[in-house]
């Protein structure tokens, strides 16, 4: 029968699979009613915590406060899913029995937190259950001369980035010649020459034809506007490209397969 210190040193205890890897820490440990033995720990192997998954202790080897069964993590997880009420019925301790294919058949098991306090008192742990005597005589005389385990396969699926690539932008300036045409007003200068008839001149005295005034030049140069063109670079545009995350549900199928126990006899008056 485990004592108070077996009990509260497995309580604190881890527990590991065959290869070292870690399963989790031990949430409750279940006792044998009749013999006041471990039978079953609960580990969290779940994200909230809701229910625990049962592991028994019955082929564990102890470390200090490392408890290492033959059991891989994903294989715990996948026990039948029993909440952790205190203790466990005939019903679901049969379901533990054949998932971990262990010998034997259903017996009553309490949560250590009530066998706790009969170890503490002193007495024994038997009889701390709500079952009937009938319950306890039907299963007590079953035997069992062999057990069969069906299995089933499950969908796992995982998300990989895919090498194939979905799209692909590259950006890249090209150069285009275009021709402009453009009004611009310009100003010509035009030589305009008045001959105004001096009938009535005034009469001018001591004129001397041989002077420089009367043989001077008088050139006028007529000027006129022309366009000149040049151009100067300014930005027009801008063109960014960036990636946006779209989430959407892809729908998967496989096949998985199934085992179905069939009972093939005469005597299929007994279910299990």
């Amino acid at each position: 029968m485990a004592t108070n210190e077996t009990i509260e040193t497995l309580r604190n205890s881890t527990v590991f699979g065959p290869e070292g890897e870690k399963i989790g820490k031990v949430g409750e440990l279940y006792l044998d009613a009749q013999t006041g033995n471990p039978t079953f720990v609960t580990v969290n192997t779940g994200l909230f915590g809701t229910n625990e998954s049962f592991v028994p202790v019955d082929q564990a080897r102890y470390s200090g406060d490392e408890i290492h069964v033959p059991f891989t993590k994903e294989f715990v997880k996948d026990a039948p899913n029993i909440a952790e009420d205190g203790e466990l019925s005939p019903a679901e301790e049969q379901r533990l029995y054949e998932y971990y294919s262990m010998s034997g058949t259903a017996t009553t098991h309490d949560d250590a937190r009530t066998s706790h306090e009969g170890l503490a008192a002193g007495t024994a742990t038997a009889g701390a259950t709500d079952f009937t005597e009938d319950h306890r005589d039907a299963h007590a005389t079953t035997a069992h001369d062999g057990d069969v385990v069906a299995h089933e396969e499950r969908l796992n699926v995982s998300k990989a980035t895919s090498a194939t690539e979905t799209g692909q932008v590259r950006l890249r300036k090209v150069v285009h010649t275009e021709n402009e045409t453009v009004e611009v007003p310009v100003r010509k200068e035009e030589i305009v020459v008045e001959r105004t008839d001096l009938k009535d001149g005034k009469t001018v005295d001591n004129y001397d034809f041989d002077s420089a005034d009367a043989h001077a030049d008088v050139t006028v140069t007529a000027h006129e506007e022309r366009p000149v063109v040049s151009t100067e670079t300014v930005a027009t545009e801008r063109v960014s490209v960036g990636k946006e995350v779209h989430t959407e549900t892809e729908r998967v199928s496989a096949d998985v397969r199934k085992e179905e126990i069939v009972v093939d006899g005469d005597d299929t008056r007994k279910n299990f």
